[in-house]
């Protein structure tokens, strides 16, 4: 490999896993393979992994490492991988994790630690960018190209980025030109929920970064779940709360409320439900499911949504679950939230949970209800087939948004650094590229930071 590369680390720590990756950003060679775009940017994926791995027998993640042990493995991994050239470090690092986490640089007893009011008791206190940093070999001087934020502000800055970049670059001359994107929420809804905000293109962090995924949300009619284990560490102890019904912490945890009720039906009726009706999800499973569900119910000691081996259950269940009801009844409360408080022209959903396709449907269609007509004087949300575009998937469903909020993040690190200072690692920019990069970057950053960015960690 040549040495004269620009190598990237990033970390996504998830609530569930850790997913890392290294790229180096494309020179315009002939290698293809593996290109990631953030905006004008272009990577090139070189390794990633995840942290623990799956098991490869039974496909379950495990569930009994600890913080200690996925953050060596994940130091493990970028030492095993510095780059060929001998030179001893990566260029840039960025890490995108789970919240609340110190996010503030002159927040020397919190910054790169996750927070004393994180649900995950184990995680509590806990330095994640200390030993990482160490291990990609950014210290002293070089401390100054590591990122470290949340793993919903990243994403959104991101996913901003690019969609400016591919606005500008997609205009047809004879029409109209499109209203500039300026504000932009991206949400995520996996182990628990979050939600990143880019308004008047720029970030905001205030007092620590928003945790909107606690803001209290409208239910379902006669929804009788009793509230999610992690509750008893949230705002308004997580019941009715956006997280508190969306997360796949909570889902799981109803899902396990709703067979627990349905056996007690049997128990008192010898059917699995009152009327006995043939369209309940509760007889509707497959021979596979039902065996699965059957493993859950003996192991009364996981009987919550806490642990991940009893969280696949999820990916089991029918489109046709009324889980997938409640989840997307809280989903599209924080959307409507989202566009009455911040009035933003894109929100971007992601997530382990909003693999579940069936859900951005499900989310617009109860959005256009919710709103009752409010702003249909807004032409984006006139018609509730345009809310299509205006709530929309990740641009890199495959890799994730946030593994790219990663290396975005990286990848600003880098560029504030100081792109032309580069000759430690032997990268040889000539003043005219080097002086076109720089006002490149520096337009783009004008377009980020000239207005707001908001990172919300929800647990509605």
């Amino acid at each position: 490999m040549p040495e004269n590369k620009v190598y990237l680390a990033a970390v996504e720590g998830g609530g569930t896993t850790f997913v890392v990756a290294i790229a180096c950003v494309d020179d315009g060679g002939e290698n293809n393979n593996n290109i990631l775009n953030i905006g004008s940017r272009k990577l090139q994926l070189l390794h990633t992994a995840s942290i623990p791995k799956r098991d490869e027998v039974t496909g379950e993640i495990p569930n009994n490492r600890t913080p200690e042990q996925i953050i060596n493995e994940t130091c493990s991994f970028f030492r095993e991988k510095l780059p060929p050239d001998g030179r001893g470090h990566y260029s840039a690092l960025g890490i995108a994790t789970f919240g609340p986490a110190g996010v503030d640089p002159k927040s020397k007893l919190q910054y790169g630690k996750i927070l004393a009011g994180s649900p995950k008791k184990q995680w509590r206190g806990v330095d994640i960018l200390s030993p990482i940093k160490e291990a990609c070999g950014l210290v002293g001087k070089l401390e100054e190209r590591v990122a470290f934020d949340t793993d919903v502000n990243a994403p959104a800055m991101a996913e901003f980025r690019h969609r400016c970049y591919l606005q500008q670059h997609s205009r047809n001359t004879s029409a109209p030109s499109p209203k500039p994107l300026t504000s932009l929420s991206y949400v995520t809804v996996g182990t628990g929920v979050g939600v990143g905000m880019v308004i008047n293109s720029q970030p905001l962090h205030g007092l620590l970064h928003p945790e909107g995924g606690h803001t209290c949300i409208q239910p379902l009619p006669d929804d009788k779940f009793t509230g999610y284990s992690w509750g008893a560490k949230s705002p308004y102890k997580g019941l009715g709360t956006v997280e508190g019904v969306a997360s796949s912490v909570a889902l799981t945890e109803r899902w396990i409320q709703m067979e627990q009720e349905a056996e007690m039906v049997k128990k008192l009726y010898g059917k699995s439900g009152v009327s006995g009706n043939s369209s309940s999800p509760f007889r509707n499973r497959d021979e596979n499911q039902q065996q699965h569900s059957d493993v859950v119910s003996i192991n009364t000691n996981d009987r919550n949504g806490d642990n991940a081996q009893t969280r696949e259950i999820l990916s089991t269940l029918p489109d046709t679950h009324p889980i997938w009801l409640h989840a997307s009844n809280a989903i599209a409360n924080l959307c409507v939230s989202l566009l009455l408080l911040t009035s933003c022209q894109k929100i971007v959903l992601g997530g382990g949970i909003m693999k579940r396709d069936i859900l951005y449907s499900m989310v617009r269609s109860r959005v256009w209800t919710l709103l009752n007509g409010y702003l249909d004087s807004v032409d984006e949300l006139s018609d509730e087939r345009k809310l299509e575009d205006v709530i929309v998937g990740s641009s890199w469903e495959e890799v994730g948004s946030g593994l790219v909020g990663a290396f975005a993040l990286a990848l600003d690190a880098y560029e504030k650094d100081g792109i032309e200072a580069t000759e430690d690692e032997g990268i040889a920019l000539d003043k005219d590229s080097s002086r076109n990069k720089k006002a490149t970057t520096e337009n783009e950053q004008h377009l980020f930071t000239s207005g707001l960015l908001v990172g919300i960690g929800l647990s509605f």
